[in-house]
């Protein structure tokens, strides 16, 4: 991703931080998220080993409303073979998010490689009474 997907100019310096994230010491994902660096001024000075990115983002004074996520699955190339520890080719699911705030202003994306056989995806959907209604006309 690019510096597109948060309506800044082309060379806009963006922080960049990649992580691999463990279970029982087991890597199951590699994430990388880009915020765009005057959200974040200081932040190359944490370490982001021990601090949580939600917490500092909170302290920044960024409100996250929502996130945008397309997940799709892939087959593990060199780089995320290393880090998850897999076979090139192995699948893995790659989630691509873009994250807003309540002005719908784009704050940071993450591209999070998933080990395919170490990972369970659960989501919950919902509507509203309202919405309900609505469509059945009352």
């Amino acid at each position: 991703m690019s510096g597109a997907e948060f309506s800044i100019a082309p060379g806009t310096p963006l922080f960049h931080l990649e992580r691999v994230r463990l279970l029982n010491n087991v890597p199951i994902a590699i994430d990388l998220t880009r915020i765009p660096s005057e959200l974040v001024p200081g932040f190359t000075e944490v370490d982001f080993a021990t601090d949580s990115l939600y917490e500092r983002l909170a302290e920044a004074g960024l409100e996250l409303l929502r996130a945008d996520s397309t997940i799709e699955a892939r087959q593990a190339d060199e780089y995320a073979a290393k880090h998850l520890v897999l076979k090139v080719d192995k699948p893995v699911l790659v989630m691509k998010r873009l994250v807003v705030d309540n002005a719908d202003k784009p704050l940071f994306t993450s591209t999070i490689h998933y080990s395919g056989d170490r990972y369970r995806l659960r989501t919950f959907f919902s509507r509203s009474n309202a919405l309900s209604r609505t469509k059945r006309g009352r």
